[in-house]
Order: C-alpha cells, then sequence, then structure tokens
C-alpha cells in the first residue's frame, strides 16, 4: 500500500512530497518541524506537539499555513488513509521560496504518516551507547530542520557502535541528546538538565509525570561531563525510542552497565501512561 501524504491543501503519494530547491527548508534549513506517533493508533499528546508547532513558529517568526484545529483534522484523516498498524507522524512548516536565498517566503505545510518504527528489544533489555559531542544549538526551544550537528554526530556515532550523540556546550555542561532529551539516576531519584537549553520534549514531560506516579524523585538541574561516573542509570526520552537506557556514555559505563531498577521501574510507568493514550 502506497503512503498518502499531505501537501498544502491535497493528499499525495510519496512520489508526488515535494518541495522546490528555492526553498529555504531546501536551500538554508529554515523551516520547522513537530514529531509525534500513535498508540492504538490514536496521535498521543497530538494537542501538546501542535502546541509546540507554533511555539517554535513564533520564535522563527514563520506564519503556519493552517489552524490548529485544521492540523488534527489532518493527522487524524492522514492515520485513517494510511492505516499503519502505529503510525509517526512528521509535521512540517518550510521557510518558503526565496528571492534572494535569504528572505523567507510563502512557506508549505507538509504533513507525513509512515509506519511507526520499532527497535530492536535488546535495546531495551541490555540497553545502548552513546557518546558526546561539544555543540551548543541555537534557539534550542525550536525544533527547527536544521540537523547538521546530528548528520555529523550521527555518522560518528555509527562508526563507534553507538546509537545517540549526547551534546555538551562550551561549559561541559551536558544539554540533551540529538532527538532526545537525556535522564540520570543517582540515590534512586532522576536528575535531567534543565528545560533552560534544551528542547523541552513531549516524551520529557509524560516521563516526569511517569516518575510522580511511581513516586520516583526529580531534580531539574545543570549537569556536568564529569558527574557521568557516580550516576547509577541513565536513560534517553523521545517520541520514537520512548524510553531508552543508556549504559554507556563514551568510554564511561554508567553504574554497573546495565539496564537498573530505576529506569525499569519508569518504563513501565510509561507504558501505563501510553496504554491509556495519556
Amino acid at each position: 500500500m502506497e503512503e498518502i501524504h499531505f501537501l498544502d491543501d491535497i493528499w499525495v503519494g510519496k512520489d508526488d512530497l515535494k518541495v522546490s530547491v528555492f526553498d529555504l527548508s531546501v536551500a538554508r534549513g529554515y523551516g520547522i518541524f513537530d514529531f509525534l506517533r500513535t498508540y492504538g493508533n490514536k496521535p498521543f499528546r497530538l494537542a501538546e506537539h501542535i502546541d509546540r508547532l507554533f511555539i517554535s513558529a513564533k520564535l522563527l517568526d514563520i506564519a503556519v499555513p493552517k489552524s490548529k484545529e485544521e492540523i488534527e483534522k489532518i493527522v487524524y484523516e492522514g492515520i485513517e488513509k494510511n492505516a499503519f498498524k502505529e503510525t509517526a507522524i512528521k509535521i512540517i512548516v518550510t521557510g518558503g521560496i526565496s528571492i534572494d536565498s535569504i528572505t523567507p517566503g510563502k512557506p508549505s505545510f507538509i504533513v507525513t504518516f509512515t509506519k511507526a518504527p520499532e527497535y530492536p528489544q535488546d535495546y531495551y533489555t541490555k540497553g545502548v551507547k552513546i557518546i558526546t559531542l561539544p555543540f551548543t544549538r541555537f534557539l534550542p526551544e525550536v525544533k527547527s530542520l536544521d540537523y547538521f550537528a546530528a548528520v555529523v554526530g550521527m555518522k560518528k556515532a555509527a562508526s563507534l557502535g553507538a546509537k545517540e550523540v549526547l551534546y555538551i556546550d562550551e561549559e561541559q555542561r551536558i544539554t540533551e541528546c540529538t532527538r532526545n532529551n537525556i535522564f540520570f539516576v543517582k540515590n534512586n531519584s532522576l536528575v535531567t538538565p534543565a528545560e533552560k537549553g534544551i528542547l523541552k520534549g513531549i516524551t520529557r514531560k509524560v516521563v516526569l509525570e511517569a516518575a510522580k506516579k511511581v513516586s520516583i524523585n526529580v531534580t531539574e538541574r545543570e549537569i556536568t561531563l564529569d558527574e557521568l561516573p557516580f550516576f547509577q542509570e541513565a536513560f534517553n526520552t523521545a517520541s520514537t525510542v520512548e524510553v531508552l537506557p543508556v549504559v554507556t556514555i563514551d568510554d564511561t559505563a554508567i553504574g554497573d552497565g546495565a539496564v537498573g531498577p530505576v529506569t525499569k521501574k519508569i518504563m513501565k510507568a510509561f507504558r501505563d501512561i501510553t496504554s491509556d493514550r495519556g
């Protein structure tokens, strides 16, 4: 069955999902997006993802061509049209065709619908390795199409057998991963970077809710690279990977190098929330 996507005002097949090479999303990486998935083939936290899209648009002064209500309707229609078991949904607003390769034009509005990704089970039972990369995102609260550092970093990660990249700023502070937020466990409590300087992840927010449900304390604060040997557990959070245990960062084993009990408790609490559709 052919994937069906939304482009501006019409439904199109994959081969007809096109934007101009003069669009600033292509020419300069200027544009925004948001990403979510379904559970029970119902979009999870859709309103929050749409709200975040409009926050990104406001910060970059991009006019979203559709209203929140129109976007919600398109998302539900696309899920039904594609009929995947579970669906991954990406909402994109481009910078538009530019007259001088720098001035934004009329944005294109795109919503893609693909089969929700599935990761090997041993990622969750054994955990994964990630690596660090010095990088500070411009306007980190914007979910931008500019993923230059992520692409370069993930190529390096793959060559080292790692599954993600953890960004470190110029002060050696841990911020976030290329597509994920990060949590650590210390003394049976969660520690995660404060929201200043990172993307406000929707899955991160759900994990904070999950921690509260199972009475696990959370501290949001600055975390520096030299703290890594003192954490007992770590995990990433994102719509794609959900709650993904991290057992090694660079050459440092986190705790005993295995998926720990607090992580397992959070994973279960997260599954309970998504089973209830949050």
